[in-house]
């Protein structure tokens, strides 16, 4: 298969070059601007393209050859359904790294286009959602009656948010902490159900309620019709969320100018960590089921910094995709290769389960 990868010099695009070429898998990059995109691909000794997202037909004319597209280019509120339209009409593979809510839904929605076009399509195949899902499907796997899941991600190190999923969160910061319950998608407080959690070291930390991709991908994958998500949050970092809870903030966010306003800022001074702080960063991931009859089981699950694997993961599945016989349509990034699959990729670990 040919593979393009789209946004090529973006944060964690240069993850995936570097895992890509350590498996002697070759890609085209793309992007929009040819001084950005051409010095990583001669860097790299990839070949490259030059186009943006404006025309349906340009984009059709630049993966019209392409059996695979990789979108790296975000907010994918802006790019899926761009590169979408044009994978439909010329059938082309499509994976990306959102972790955007409402491009998943709008995907799984489109499921049947996609199985008659003949298509594979999984949006959020990086750290989220790759290894959650696949923690939330080997849950359901080992406890099949399973009515509830509760999913929960640590960092270690100095791994933290890049530029780019700081303004993604921009756009969905007036939705607040959001939960499935009972199939739906639920507001909650903050401070709902916040816990501790052991993470795998034996230091039981407090987490509180964080809104992530699973309540969408998980939902689907799983069928399972309770997900709730959470992170490490101190008392002080829940009395900070309170506060763009508040009606005040529900209503000022929602307004372009003032959701901008910060845009620019984040553009401004936020910093990505470097390489080196990425190598020594880890994440720890935890998933609990519990079914009607009160029996759980727990999974627990390591890997190395979220935006290296978020780079390494969408490799590893188009790699598998291009040497598998798959039915066309819809897939959550769990669902492609089955969860086992996620321990194969360099970085994760085995899955420690506990009954």
């Amino acid at each position: 298969m040919k593979f393009l990868l789209y946004g090529a010099n973006g944060h964690t695009a240069a993850f995936a070059i570097e895992y890509a070429k350590e498996q002697g898998i070759n890609l085209i990059l793309a992007g929009r601007s040819e001084e950005s995109i051409k010095p990583v691909a001669e860097e790299n000794g990839f070949d490259y393209r030059i186009f943006d997202l404006e025309s349906n037909d340009n984009i059709c004319k630049n993966i019209e050859d392409i059996d695979l597209v990789l979108n790296f280019a975000g907010p994918f509120r802006f790019t899926f359904a761009k590169m979408i339209n044009a994978c439909l009409k010329t059938k082309t593979h499509y994976l990306d790294i959102t972790g955007e809510m409402t491009t998943i839904e709008k995907a799984y929605l489109m499921g049947d286009k996609f199985k008659k076009a003949g298509i594979i399509v999984s949006p959020a195949t990086a750290f989220d959602t790759l290894p959650t899902d696949s923690v939330a499907l080997k849950l359901k796997s080992l406890l099949p009656d399973a009515n509830r899941i509760k999913l929960a991600f640590k960092v270690n190190g100095r791994g933290t948010f890049s530029a780019g999923s700081a303004i993604t969160g921009m756009y969905r910061m007036h939705k607040g902490c959001l939960i499935r319950k009972n199939g739906k998608i639920k507001r909650v407080s903050p401070l709902y159900n916040k816990h501790n959690v052991d993470f795998g070291d034996g230091k039981p930390v407090q987490v509180g309620i964080w809104t992530w991709a699973d309540i969408y991908s998980g939902y689907y994958s799983t069928k399972v019709p309770n997900i709730e998500f959470y992170t490490p949050l101190s008392d002080t970092q829940l009395k900070k969320a309170l506060k763009y809870d508040s009606f005040k903030y529900r209503i000022l966010l929602r307004f372009p100018f003032l959701r901008n306003s910060k845009i620019e800022k984040i553009k401004k001074k936020f910093r990505n960590p470097s390489y080196e702080a990425r190598l020594k960063s880890s994440m720890n991931i935890f998933g609990q089921a519990n079914n009607p009859n009160g029996d759980k089981v727990i999974v627990k699950l390591k890997t190395c910094d979220s935006y290296i694997f978020s780079g390494r993961g969408p490799i590893a599945l188009a790699n598998y995709i291009s040497k598998n016989d798959m039915e066309p349509g819809f897939y959550t990034a769990g669902q492609i290769a089955g969860p086992d699959f996620v321990t194969t990729i360099e970085g994760a670990e085995e899955f420690e389960i506990l009954k």
